[in-house]
Formats: C-alpha cells, sequence, structure tokens
C-alpha cells in the first residue's frame, strides 16, 4: 500500500487532469451530446461500416477502402463487446479516448519544460477545451487519432531525451495505430529523419538500435492494411483510397466531386471548401476565394476508391489553372486551417452548439495562434531544438493541407501541440519582463529567447 500511496503522490497531478477530462467528456457524451444522436454524414458512415463488418466480414467491398478503416475497427469492437447499439459506452470509450489525450498533452508539457505552471496551465486549459469536447461527441475519426498524434509527440520527445528502447517502442506503436485512423502523422517521419541530421545534440541519447521499436509495429500495421486492400479490392495498397479524391478537390477546388459507377454512387464535399464558398458570397473583397479552375460541381465514371480518374481530373485542373494558381491555392489551405470555416459539425449545428465553437475559434485565433507562430519561428534555432520536436507536427499538417486541402476540423488534433508552444512563448515572456523588472531571469526550462 506503501508502493501505491507513492505512485498516487508522485502522480497526483496527471490523475488529477485525466479524472477532471474524463468527467467533462463523460458529462458531455452521457447527458448533453450522446454521440448516435447525431449518426448522419460521416458519423453514419462510421457505424455502417463497423456493423457492416460484424454482420458481412467476408464480404468484399470496394467502399471499405475509401477511407482509413481504424475509426470503424474501434467502433466494431465496441459493438462486439457491448451491443449493436449501445450508446452509453460508444459515449463512455470516446471519452476514455478524449481524456487519454489530455493525458497525453500534460505528459508532454512536463517533459518539454522544468516550470511547474506550464503543464498546469496547458492541462487546465485541454480539460476545458470546447473544440476536443465537442469532437468527442461525434463518431468520427478526430479524437482517437488526437490521442495517438500527441502520444506519438510525446514518445518522440522521450526516445530523444532518453534513449530507451520501451520508448522507442511506443513511439512505433503510437504512430502505427495513428496511421490507421488518419495516414497523414506519417509525414512526421521524414521530418524527424531531418531533424536528427541536423539537430544531433538534442538526439544525444539516441541509437541506431532503437529503430527496431519503431519500424516493427508500422510494418506490422501497413502489411496488415495491404492485405486487407488486397481482399477487398484484389490489388495492394495502404491504408485507404481517398488520397486521391482529397487531391483533385484541392487541385480543382471544385465544391462537389461525383463518381457514377452501375453498382454504387457517390458524392463528396468538402466542409471548408463549401464554407469558403459561403464567405466569398458574403465578402466579395476578401482576398481569400474558392477560384474554382473548371465547374464547382465535377463528376468522372468509376468509384470513388478508383485512383486514376481523380489523378487525371486532378491533373487537368493543373494545367488548365497553371503554377500560380495552384501556389495560391496551397495558402489558401493553409489559412482553411485557421480561418473562413469552423470546425464541421457544429459548423452545421444549431445555434447552441455552433456558438461555443465560434468562440473556441475565436479565442484560438486570438490568444493560441500567434504565440505558437513565435514558438515555431523560435524553434528553429539550435538551442530550442527540443521544442522543434513538437512544432514538427504543425509542420506537417501545413505540408499536408498545402497539398490537399485545408479544415479547421483536420487542425484540431493538433491543438494540443500549438496550446503547449503558445504557453512556452508566454512563459519566455514572463521570463523576460521579470527580468526587466527584477534584475534576475526566471529559471529558464526549455527557452524560447
Amino acid at each position: 500500500m506503501s508502493a501505491v500511496r507513492a505512485f498516487l503522490w508522485k502522480h497526483r497531478e496527471l490523475i488529477l487532469v485525466t479524472l477532471a477530462a474524463l468527467a467533462v467528456r463523460l458529462l458531455w457524451n452521457l447527458s448533453i451530446h450522446k454521440p448516435l444522436d447525431y449518426a448522419v454524414s460521416d458519423m453514419g458512415g462510421y457505424l455502417e461500416r463497423a456493423q457492416t463488418s460484424i454482420d458481412h466480414p467476408d464480404e468484399r467491398l470496394g467502399y471499405f477502402t475509401l477511407f482509413p478503416w481504424g475509426t470503424h475497427f474501434f467502433l466494431s469492437l465496441i459493438k462486439r463487446a457491448f451491443g449493436r447499439d449501445n450508446a452509453a459506452a460508444i459515449g463512455v470509450a470516446y471519452a476514455l479516448v478524449g481524456a487519454g489525450a489530455v493525458a497525453y498533452g500534460f505528459l508532454l508539457a512536463r517533459r518539454l519544460t522544468r516550470e511547474a505552471w506550464v503543464p498546469r496551465l496547458v492541462g487546465a486549459v485541454l480539460v476545458v477545451y470546447y473544440p476536443w469536447i465537442s469532437l468527442g461527441g461525434y463518431v468520427l475519426s478526430e479524437p482517437p487519432y488526437t490521442l495517438f498524434l500527441t502520444a506519438t509527440a510525446y514518445y518522440g520527445l522521450t526516445v530523444a531525451d532518453r534513449g530507451r528502447p520501451r520508448d522507442a517502442w511506443l513511439f512505433g506503436v503510437s504512430l502505427a495505430v495513428g496511421c490507421l485512423f488518419r495516414p497523414q502523422i506519417l509525414v512526421a517521419l521524414p521530418l524527424y529523419g531531418l531533424h536528427w541530421l541536423l539537430r544531433r545534440r538534442a538526439w544525444r541519447r539516441f541509437s541506431p538500435r532503437l529503430l527496431v521499436g519503431v519500424v516493427v509495429p508500422l510494418i506490422f500495421v501497413l502489411g496488415v492494411s495491404a492485405a486487407r486492400m488486397r481482399f477487398h479490392l484484389g490489388r495492394f495498397g495502404l491504408v485507404s483510397n481517398n488520397g486521391p479524391l482529397n487531391f483533385a478537390f484541392g487541385r480543382c477546388h471544385a465544391l462537389t466531386i461525383s463518381s457514377v459507377a452501375p453498382d454504387r454512387r457517390g458524392v463528396y464535399s468538402p466542409p471548408s471548401l463549401g464554407a469558403l464558398a459561403r464567405y466569398e458570397k458574403e465578402h466579395p473583397d476578401s482576398p481569400v476565394k474558392l477560384d474554382p479552375v473548371m465547374e464547382t460541381k465535377l463528376s468522372f465514371d468509376g468509384h470513388m476508391w478508383d485512383s486514376a480518374p481523380l489523378y487525371w481530373l486532378a491533373g487537368q485542373c493543373i494545367r488548365k489553372g497553371g503554377v500560380g494558381r495552384q501556389i495560391e491555392f496551397a495558402a489558401t489551405h493553409v489559412a482553411l486551417l485557421w480561418g473562413y470555416n469552423l470546425i464541421w459539425p457544429d459548423q452545421n449545428q444549431r445555434p447552441a452548439f455552433r456558438r461555443p465553437m465560434e468562440i473556441a475559434s475565436a479565442a484560438h485565433n486570438l490568444l493560441v495562434l500567434p504565440a505558437a507562430l513565435v514558438a515555431m519561428a523560435l524553434a528553429f534555432r539550435r538551442r530550442n531544438a527540443r521544442i522543434m520536436l513538437v512544432a514538427l507536427h504543425v509542420l506537417g499538417l501545413v505540408a499536408v493541407a498545402m497539398v490537399y486541402f485545408g479544415d479547421a476540423r483536420l487542425r484540431a488534433p493538433y491543438d494540443g501541440m500549438l496550446i503547449l508552444l503558445a504557453v512556452m512563448t508566454y512563459a519566455s515572456g514572463y521570463r523576460m519582463i521579470r527580468k526587466r523588472l527584477t534584475g534576475r531571469a526566471a529559471p529558464s526550462p526549455a527557452t524560447l529567447a
């Protein structure tokens, strides 16, 4: 019992933050905003695929390869364990996932700085951070992806700091599982490699043998994904086939793309591009515009998971629009990560849910984004190499948005790291002010000065 008490006392702040986050999310998911009450659009698709995978496990469905399969597999596990329509089980599962993301956000802040108030402030903000709470009330990929993304950032920092095999394996597992919800997390790998080449002192305890712990989970997960793709389509692939569709949207700036096939038809429309079109209509002089290369509604013969016609469509838009226009599109996509759209699905909800998201988004853009940008700029300094290990995930997000398209909802999983970076900037500003007023510098944990 003394060992248990010592453990609880040592980790009391982490436990408190985690329990507080769980309590808030349980209240939200079980009473205020039950996930199964919003089983439409993307949410309905995830639930449908989860149930179909249970009822017809041997059926070959090309549609199952369009989106990453992590979310519907996660839902199928819950359904198998607790019943087909157990709303409480799904609400609790998403609350647990959300609380886990907050816990890793706190741990990441505590690992990055020695100042006690920084992780406390980051943890307190994440407990009540409305975008994370809101997204946890929908059956979407964002909450589990947020958990594994934040865990990946934490273990990436511990691998560099401590060089322990356990941290390498946990980093590899978090990265591999995270890519099942959103493959874009893999963009961080080459950025980690570049960081290792240019900032070797930050990796002084890293050994190449630790790569085994990173590579083995990734090979296993991608191997399972490739086998799954071959089962459904008869050919190998990676996690999903929606990359060409998103690429076509990004290069053409169409509002909808429709597929026409004898056995299945589909229509998709990114919420952020639709929101931008509405904003442009209300503000004709806006410098950020949709500016479609061809029509706002495009279609092709085939399935949504067929890459060839979608790449052909994107190629046509690139040729017709020209390189200059594509560069403008890339800049627009970065702007869409923070502006001109609201995090979906709250963007389309009644004011009771849309208004809090509007307030949270405005607060993020005013208090978090500018300070986070300062931290990211200063992280290029050699002395701030450890901070860059967190910032590189945000840089990866921006790179992906430039190639495909931006959306505030796609940015939301990265908000924990953005909040941490912003608090680091405020901490640095506090130290500078204190030094000027007292003539003594406050202790510097991971300096941004």
